[in-house]
């Protein structure tokens, strides 16, 4: 009889739902980084920031 160790109780995924699952997070992660390079480099970065200073009240 086999001993159940913390490895054998892990959930084991199939390797092309991990690969989709990441593709997917890249995928929503690259037009959200580009917004925020874009924001930086056009100096736009301050008048989100101020915005959202202003606003986080409302927001929480």
């Amino acid at each position: 009889m086999q001993k159940m160790s913390t490895w054998n109780k892990m959930v084991h995924a199939p390797f092309k739902k991990v690969v989709a699952f990441d593709l997917a997070c890249m995928a929503m992660g690259v037009p959200i980084g580009a917004g925020i390079a874009t924001a930086f480099l056009t100096g736009d970065i301050y008048k989100i920031a101020h915005w959202v200073i202003q606003h986080a009240g409302h927001i929480m």
